[in-house]
């Protein structure tokens, strides 16, 4: 009798056990940010943050790195708001012939107030025909 009852002590603690060992030590939560990606607004001359649905919103975008890519050169600068900055324009204002445009390492204000990491957008830009010396 009292080895069936320690018997059924040890079973039970075994389950008990067992059942400890599958509960999870910790959640982790992933928070998803409702922005998807940054698109340049050729029209406005600015960078326009579009949510995962592909609506635009008016997030900040707070900084990024503008690439300039030309036959000669790449030319980098950086960006502290949605608008192209007065340098940037007038860099652009001068090409002659049509480059590509690269903004890497973009960063936006969610709704939340925290800092979203968006993808990369590659562009092409083309110059106004004043400029184009035909």
């Amino acid at each position: 009798m009292r080895v069936t009852l320690i018997f059924c002590m040890f079973l039970c603690m075994c389950f008990v056990m067992q059942a400890q060992d599958n509960e999870p030590k910790t959640i982790r939560i992933k928070k998803e940010s409702n922005l998807s990606k940054a698109v340049f607004d050729n029209t406005s001359l600015k960078l326009v943050v579009m949510d995962k649905y592909g609506n635009p919103r008016e997030n900040q975008v707070l900084s990024y790195k503008f690439y300039v890519k030309t036959k000669k050169e790449t030319r980098e600068f950086t960006g502290y708001s949605n608008s192209l900055s007065g340098e940037m324009m007038n860099y652009l204002n001068k090409q002659k012939k049509a480059a590509k445009i690269f903004f890497t390492e973009i960063q936006a204000k969610d709704d939340n107030g925290h800092l979203v990491a968006l993808p990369d957008v590659i562009d092409t830009w083309f110059p106004e025909c004043a400029n184009c010396g035909l």
